[in-house]
């Protein structure tokens, strides 16, 4: 083949309609028909009889797992397969062990090609694995043989910035978000109950109070808020009540400033809140030992009115299974809550653009990089984003006036598969991968429900508000990794005990002071300076 492969355009689209397609799609997708097809970059015709072939490692996601064994049966990867003549062989490890193969992976050395991962959660971050001889450096690759990546991250350098490492190097080919919303959790209450009441939605923690005391009281809620720790991501802010006090459940940032939320004295005043809620029954006692499955119960059974939730794996499976039993029942999104009326929130969980966890680094083994980059930078071309957001034109969408609507296949499956999981033997869609994820014709057409519409729209309104108190994407050194690992590993373990106990009243709030103190015998003020130096470090990247 010469070391080049050609990527013809998907079937039906022709450049009018592209140049259309263009036009609309939202968010970052800027300066569209000026960007260089990988048509034109490359014009050599494919020799079949000399077909590259990748290996290619990959979790795989829970919604593809449902309907493929592998990534080779999804069809965008047949239809790249047709047009490059490259083939990829996929593996994937047993989900739930993900992180345990990566690692077993790597102290292989047996290593594929190509691996789809979390680069950042490597030790000793990105520069560490390319020291290692795990995987390459792609500044000059990229910039050679992937066009359109290159032009995107030069029109965007906010977040070619999050896709480097401090000194400036290019590790992987990214996931990127394009979209307007990239708020996809928060509040869930049943609307239905309110209505009943002639309540209205809370928005401050008054309200909130007001309306749990009701659930209970006039609903029979055994739980009126549920909720759960989840310990695999303190980030993730399940107790949506904690930024309502200024502060972060992890590490946050105070104007430029690293801060430990629970060793803050605000959170203080968050922990005596939730054991007033605790002592007067408006809080789950089980919260400790919940896990999603026991929130999920809780909240369609009736002993929950309110819990922490997504607008699919939450509100869209509540209401197909909650209706079942009771047709009036309705959920719908409060905003995540303040203090005072007309604030607004800080502490959103919204997603980076640059989707880490669906990013894909080239290893050092791999004996045709060049090619690889290419293959991968079609999906930033206008047919491969259509490709992997929308699938086959004609099978899996159709072209209404230029924009692209998924068929019946995918919105009244034959097979009766809702459209999250039709969608994954298509596209790749649903989830991060190489390329853009989250065009807004995909989200216009992803939730079914005028309830997930709006709780989008409702977590998303000042989503922007994050970008103040949300630590960077920051890369650690190996001993700062090191020293991080070992210190939070017995600092989050005795802060979860502890933030437990407080509530349940098993512990004194008058001892805050003296928990603190612990956690500064645990070198927590030594974490904040780690993280306080990535930040800095971060913030000086060219």
């Amino acid at each position: 083949m010469g070391g080049t492969f050609v990527m013809k355009s998907v079937i039906g689209i022709h450049w009018a309609t592209l140049l259309l397609t263009c036009m609309l799609v939202g968010g970052l997708i800027t300066g569209c028909t000026e960007k260089v097809s990988f048509i034109e970059s490359v014009k050599s015709p494919v020799n079949s009889s000399e077909k590259i072939r990748f290996t290619y490692w990959s979790p795989l996601n829970p919604n593809a797992a449902s309907v493929v064994q592998n990534l080779g049966e999804v069809e965008m990867y047949k239809e790249m397969e047709k047009q490059s003549g490259i083939h990829i062989e996929f593996s994937h490890p047993p989900q739930g062990n993900e992180k345990e193969q990566f690692n077993l992976l790597i102290a292989s050395r047996d290593l594929p090609d190509m691996i789809e991962f979390d680069w950042l959660s490597y030790p000793g971050g990105p520069e560490k694995a390319i020291n290692d001889g795990v995987i390459i450096k792609l500044n000059d690759l990229i910039d050679q043989y992937a066009p359109n990546l290159k032009k995107f991250l030069n029109e965007n350098p906010d977040i070619a910035k999050e896709v480097k490492t401090d000194s400036g190097t290019m590790y992987i080919i990214p996931s990127i978000g394009i979209g307007k919303v990239n708020t996809f959790s928060g509040p869930i209450i049943r609307k239905d109950w309110l209505d009943d009441l002639g309540l209205s939605v809370p928005e401050t923690l008054e309200e909130w109070t007001h309306v749990l005391w009701s659930f209970k009281e006039k609903k029979g809620a055994m739980a009126p808020y549920t909720t759960y720790i989840d310990k695999t991501d303190p980030n993730k802010l399940n107790d949506f009540i904690v930024g309502a006090f200024g502060v972060g459940r992890d590490f946050y940032l105070d104007n430029g400033e690293v801060k430990y939320g629970p060793m803050e004295p605000k959170f203080k005043e968050y922990l005596n809140f939730l054991r007033g809620w605790y002592k007067e029954g408006l809080i789950d006692p089980d919260f400790g030992a919940n896990d999603m499955k026991t929130i999920d119960a809780k909240m369609l059974s009736g002993k929950s009115g309110a819990a922490f939730g997504f607008a699919g794996s939450g509100i869209g499976v509540y209401m197909k299974n909650g209706s079942k039993y009771n047709p009036k029942y309705n959920l719908g999104a409060a905003q995540y809550p303040v203090l005072k009326k007309g604030d607004e929130p800080q502490f959103i969980n919204s997603a980076n653009k640059y989707r880490a966890n669906g990013s894909t680094a080239i290893t050092a083994t791999n004996k045709n990089p060049e090619e690889a980059v290419k293959w991968l930078d079609y999906l930033f071309s206008d047919e491969g984003h259509m490709l992997k957001n929308f699938g086959i034109e004609g099978v899996s969408y159709k072209l209404d006036k230029g924009y692209p609507k998924y068929t019946d296949l995918i919105m009244k499956n034959p097979y009766k598969l809702p459209v999250s999981l039709a969608m994954t033997k298509y596209t790749r869609a649903n989830y991060p991968s190489p390329g853009f994820v989250n065009d807004d014709r995909y989200l216009e057409q992803f939730y079914e429900l005028e309830q997930q519409k709006e709780a989008i729209q409702v977590w998303g309104q000042f989503e922007g508000n994050v970008e103040n108190v949300m630590l960077p994407l920051v890369s650690a050194t190996k001993e700062e990794s090191e020293q991080l690992a070992k210190i939070m590993a017995e600092v989050r373990t005795f802060s979860d005990e502890m933030y437990t106990r407080f509530i349940l009243g098993e512990e004194p709030i008058e001892n805050f002071d003296r928990y603190v103190s612990q956690l500064k015998l645990m070198n927590i003020e030594k974490a904040i300076q780690l993280q306080q130096a990535a930040v800095e470090r971060y913030n000086k990247r060219p």
